[in-house]
């Protein structure tokens, strides 16, 4: 049963996909039932779109009493294609008008699209782009509600499903996790060529956070992402007092990214001599090695984001800090070099959806986003504007003489590398002063009179 919201509280929801074991048992049948259901009741919403943009549960009843006799029994403007439960038909009501409000939203998008292409040939004939047309054949997966299962014990289930032109309950059996702390509500059939599985919508009672804006005073864990170094993620805890000072509480470093890095470039450098070789290219191209490297994306983003909300779990972090970089493309160049940069951006995006929806879902924990301009480039401490280099022999020369940094400066000038250094003497791990300026420039949205405190940073002796 679903939950019912709850003052004090929100409802978390999730997945739980389960096997399903078929036993011989055609299931397309029914799935292909519910497309016919979604494509016909599709048409309806089309040509009477009055009932769309009703309050939720009145759009749906709107296009039910339009096919069903109701009860005063009176008749319908449309027939049904065939009988089926109520719940099953109001599953396909729903998925349709999803399908319409798409398509709508699409259209008017196109609409606008076309106006400003019109406006910018100054009246000039153009040829306008197609427009966007509502499906005429879904592949949408059925939902059983209350009235379509029955008897689930964890292993076992009964399913409604038609079978040879008519509904019959079977038994079912399938296999999956345990979530004690979770309450199941209704599942979804999915049916993919010889396997079918049951995704489960699970839920359950978290406290109410009150939003970012809730948590001013209170620890953030904030990150940042070296996404082509040895350490992926810098993690720093910074912590307010009441006398308007930032301590850093404890700082982390992932580590163990270069070997991902060196196995991603040594799949793409040989996908890159195989293409160089056929001089042949299609969709399907080495699909093998492709999913292989996905497959590893995937895995090193969950490995990466748990390393990340464990820290901040246990500091007791209310908020994880991120910079804002969903605008990243990756540079012209060779194919294989643009290629491991596209995907080292795709991992850092995995990264933040994993700790985004991990930490709120399982240890109700927010998510924050910041500008990134100047978080690596000036001081935490002092605002001072930074040099940095790889090279911690050249870092220490700089450090110790400005004259040299000035040099540097002028012929150099700013670019990536692990150590940071300010003309006074300052020199720091980049990453770790990224990551104080990502959390002070969230706390300062609450507090602009802040001041960052910790100075744990070497200090060189300047020499005359």
């Amino acid at each position: 049963m679903a939950l019912k919201k709850q003052k004090g509280f929100r409802i978390e929801t999730k997945t739980l996909k389960s096997k399903l074991n078929r036993d011989g048992i055609n299931l397309s049948e029914t799935v292909n039932a519910f497309n016919e259901y979604v494509i016909f009741y599709l048409q309806i919403i089309n040509d009477s779109p009055d009932g769309v943009d009703l309050p939720s549960g009145d759009d749906w009843r709107f296009y039910e009493l339009a096919t069903t006799s109701g009860r005063d029994n009176r008749i319908p403007l449309f027939s049904l294609p065939f009988d089926a439960p109520s719940d099953f038909r109001r599953s396909s009501i729903r998925k349709a008008l999803g399908h319409y409000r798409s398509w709508r939203s699409n259209y008017e998008r196109w609409q606008r699209r076309e106006q400003k292409r019109k406006t910018k040939t100054k009246g000039k004939p153009i040829k306008a782009h197609k427009p966007p047309v509502l499906p005429t054949l879904t592949k949408d997966h059925p939902c059983f509600t209350s009235e379509m299962y029955k008897g689930d014990n964890g292993n076992e289930i009964m399913l409604k499903i038609r079978k040879n032109g008519t509904w019959a309950w079977v038994k079912f059996t399938y296999q999956s996790y345990r979530l004690d702390d979770w309450g199941k509500a209704s599942p979804t059939l999915v049916v993919k060529q010889d396997e079918a599985w049951l995704n489960w919508c699970v839920e359950r009672y978290q406290p109410a956070t009150g939003g970012l804006k809730a948590q001013t005073g209170k620890r953030v864990c904030s990150v940042d992402l070296d996404l082509d170094g040895k350490t992926i993620a810098t993690c720093s805890v910074l912590e307010p007092n009441v006398n308007g000072e930032v301590n850093e509480v404890a700082r982390q470093f992932v580590k163990g990214h270069s070997e991902h890095v060196r196995r991603r470039k040594r799949d793409l450098g040989q996908i890159a001599k195989k293409m160089n070789q056929t001089g042949i290219i299609n969709s399907c191209f080495a699909k093998n090695r492709f999913v292989k490297i996905s497959n590893r994306e995937r895995s090193e983003g969950f490995r990466i984001a748990n390393e990340i909300i464990a820290f901040a779990v246990k500091h007791n972090c209310t908020v994880i800090v991120f910079e804002y970089l969903k605008n990243l493309r990756p540079q012209r160049g060779r194919y294989s070099r643009r290629s491991n940069q596209k995907r080292a951006y795709w991992l850092k995006s995995k990264v933040q959806d994993f700790t985004t929806r991990i930490a709120r879902q399982n240890h109700n924990i927010l998510t924050a986003f910041v500008n990134p301009k100047g978080t690596s480039k000036f001081s935490a401490i002092d605002g001072a504007e930074l040099l940095r280099t790889s090279d911690y022999d050249l870092a220490e020369l700089i450090a110790k003489n400005p004259k040299i940094w000035d040099d540097f400066n002028n012929k150099e000038g700013y670019h990536p590398g692990i150590w940071a250094v300010s003309r006074c003497g300052y020199m720091i791990n980049s990453g770790l002063n990224a990551a104080r300026n990502i959390g002070m420039r969230f706390l300062l949205r609450s507090n602009e009179k802040l001041l960052f405190v910790r100075m744990e940073v070497k200090r060189l002796t300047i020499s005359k």
